[in-house]
């Protein structure tokens, strides 16, 4: 047990100052945490998205592809389906390595589906333009394009769920951000408690001991021989009182030997 009066005091400030920097260093752990996982999702989020906006682009390439075909632009035509599906294939990729949101595989599994019927369906028209009257050509055009909004729409639907996703993080990294200030208020409250214990404390211990102390002087008479002011405990304003009562002794001693 602490018996040193500045002991007491320099402990009771040393825990308040370890209160606060134990609540400052949870809460930077807390928001540095909270950062880090909000970045790593939203930058997936928005990855995907980003990949989602290369199908739609590369998809509106083959279907303009198919339409140059058919007009009679072959090469160009053909380079241009080419090149929009190899596009489409390495977003694809992209997106199944990049999985964020709840049953997102599915999502990306029915853009599979939908852009291979819409391919497969691009492939057989080109291969079979040469046949066809412009007539045909036409109505085959506007069936591709049943496929092509088909698959335009499987697109879509990921874009929806990574945007979601998005918001969602962003309300998410408000809650967290609230979670990671509880610390500080806790060490605020703990430290306002604190201070109201340490003020009772410095009160009861060590204004409360010296006004007995001035009181004990105040009512003091030589007859009495000692001052009694009531102090219980045993740090320096005890001993005070203790070396004050030891002089008052030896005066006493002196002015009856001098007798």
């Amino acid at each position: 047990m602490l018996k040193s009066l500045r002991a007491k005091i320099f402990s009771s400030f040393m825990l308040l100052v370890l209160m606060l920097v134990i609540a400052g260093i949870m809460s930077i752990i807390e928001f540095n945490k909270v950062g880090v996982s909000i970045k790593n999702v939203m930058d997936d989020n928005y990855k995907s998205i980003e990949q989602t906006k290369q199908m739609l682009d590369a998809l509106e390439r083959e279907d303009s592809g198919l339409l140059m075909y058919l007009m009679g632009n072959r090469e160009m035509g053909s380079q241009t389906i080419n090149t929009a599906y190899s596009a489409i294939q390495d977003a694809i990729k992209i997106a199944q390595n990049n999985i964020t949101e709840k049953d997102e595989d599915k999502y990306i599994n029915n853009i599979i589906k939908k852009y291979e019927e819409f391919h497969t369906s691009v492939k057989q028209t080109t291969d079979t333009s040469e046949q066809l009257t412009l007539e045909e050509k036409n109505e085959i055009y506007l069936q591709n394009q049943q496929l092509f909004f088909s698959a335009k729409k499987a697109i879509n639907e990921l874009m929806q769920l990574n945007q979601e996703g998005v918001y969602k993080q962003t309300n998410t990294m408000k809650e967290n951000s609230k979670r990671a200030m509880m610390p500080a208020i806790v060490s605020i409250v703990a430290a306002i408690v604190f201070a109201l214990l340490l003020n009772f404390f410095i009160s009861e211990y060590f204004i409360r001991p010296i006004n007995r102390l001035i009181d004990g002087v105040k009512s003091f008479y030589p007859e009495k021989g000692i001052i009694n002011s009531g102090i219980k405990s045993n740090d320096e304003i005890k001993r005070l009182e203790t070396e004050t009562n030891n002089l008052i002794g030896r005066l006493l001693r002196l002015k009856n030997q001098s007798k």
